[in-house]
């Protein structure tokens, strides 16, 4: 489902997360690279800027909470524009029972919309409905045979004429034959937004059919395009729903999706796939969450409004040395800061790299409670796990822990001297920013 689409936005929410601060410059640099991945979704470019605009703004105009991370707000911010542009809410198929409902399917030629008449239809005989399939598309050769073949690999009932070339005859025979079933569905001619004569057919279906939803079928492949054919369509006939089709693995469906609806007409259903089942209702937020690697979205809101203990209190832990080494990687300017802080002779900056990735994976074997809380790796056993899940040994998981304590010791006295934030502190100490000689109290923490 949008790979592409998908893997861009996971990177950039876990670097957020993993920033160890955020100030303006790079909260810009952030917002440029969502316009870009927007952008490579072929979401246009006007509305990328629109929304990192209205992003920045909301972010410059909140006031924090104390002690909440501003990587959280950033982050809340994406998700919220990421939800209003794919759609703002989920909406529920217009089908009533006890009464005959017409659906009809429209759409461009090749949009898959035949295939989605049956895959609707699938849905609903699932859910307990008496579904007919109805073939008025008289112009594509072979539409008769296909829809015929799905109905009958679905156990649906099905009805067409082959030798009527007037489809407006077709529906009014569905009618009259099929007055007790509890949903048509009827599968339309592919027609363009250009074709007049087209066009104007629907406009006699429509007026036969009184359909109780007319429902517009686009390809995602066709980005942002996605909104004039939408627009074209609800001009000729009041097109109430939207399903787009071909969502399992185009980059581009994010633009058709944005597009569908800016137009007004809800999504109802996405098609993830080739498969008759691979058609699901549509709800917006479930979608973004599953974009950002999160099957659920409440989930994901418990991330972004989670704040553990230690942050709160202001506390130096394990858990903001992993933030700042995920933060820099292995970066040469990193490299060769450290490397000149600390003053290393005959060390390359290949064994600095190693020895921050080997940090890391320790870092990344503890728990959740050892990272806010240190003292728990007075426990022996402690050290003996976190050494076999990162394929460390003991000796580097306690070197680590005493070298965790210098630094802690260095932020509290930073913090209390100058003023700072633990991660601005931290972030001098690491690139070499600092005197140590003239912070008072040094000797005392050597």
């Amino acid at each position: 489902m949008l790979d592409s689409f998908r893997s861009s936005l996971q990177k950039l929410f876990n670097k957020i997360r993993g920033l160890p601060y955020i100030d303006e410059k790079l909260l810009n640099d952030i917002l440029m690279e969502f316009q870009r991945t927007l952008i490579d979704a072929d979401v246009s470019v006007m509305l990328a800027s629109e929304i990192t605009n209205r992003i920045r703004e909301k972010i410059l105009k909140t006031k924090i909470p104390e002690g909440i991370p501003l990587n959280n707000i950033v982050l809340q911010a994406l998700y919220e524009e990421l939800v209003s542009l794919m759609g703002k809410k989920s909406h529920r198929l217009n089908v009533r029972p006890g009464k005959q409902n017409i659906i009809m399917l429209v759409g461009l030629q090749g949009s898959g919309k035949t295939t989605t008449a049956a895959k609707l239809a699938n849905y609903l005989k699932k859910r307990g409905y008496k579904v007919i399939l109805v073939c008025a598309d008289t112009y594509r050769p072979g539409a008769y045979d296909q829809l015929k073949q799905l109905s009958e690999s679905i156990g649906v009932p099905f009805f067409g004429d082959k030798n009527e070339k007037n489809p407006v005859k077709i529906v009014k025979k569905a009618l009259k034959q099929f007055k007790k079933a509890d949903v048509l569905i009827v599968d339309t001619a592919g027609r363009h937004k250009e074709e007049k004569g087209l066009i104007d057919e629907m406009k006699k279906l429509a007026k036969v059919l009184h359909p109780d939803e007319t429902i517009l079928v686009i390809d995602g492949l066709i980005g942002q395009r996605a909104y004039d054919q939408a627009k074209a369509f609800s001009e000729a006939a009041p097109v109430g729903a939207v399903i787009v089709t071909k969502l399992d693995g185009s980059a581009r469906g994010g633009g058709a999706l944005a597009a569908s609806a800016a137009t007004g007409a809800p999504i109802k259903f996405i098609g993830t796939g080739e498969k008759i089942s691979d058609l699901e209702p549509y709800v917006p937020e479930y979608f973004v969450a599953r974009l950002l690697g999160m099957p659920d979205p409440n989930l994901l809101k418990e991330i972004l409004e989670s704040t553990p203990k230690a942050i709160l209190s202001g506390r130096f832990t394990l858990r903001d040395l992993l933030a700042y080494y995920e933060s820099v990687g292995g970066g040469q300017g990193f490299l060769s800061r450290i490397k000149d802080t600390l003053k290393l002779k005959g060390i390359t900056d290949k064994m600095i790299e190693t020895s921050i990735k080997r940090q890391l994976a320790i870092l990344k074997s503890m728990t959740a409670q050892e990272l806010d809380d240190p003292s728990l790796f007075k426990d022996r056993k402690r050290i003996e796990r976190v050494a076999f899940g990162s394929g460390a040994n003991p000796i580097e998981v306690k070197r680590l822990l005493v070298q965790f304590e210098k630094i802690r010791k260095l932020v509290r006295t930073l913090m209390r001297s100058r003023k700072l934030s633990k991660e601005a502190a931290l972030r001098k100490i690491m690139e070499g920013k600092v005197d140590l000689t003239e912070i008072k109290g040094l000797r005392r923490i050597r």
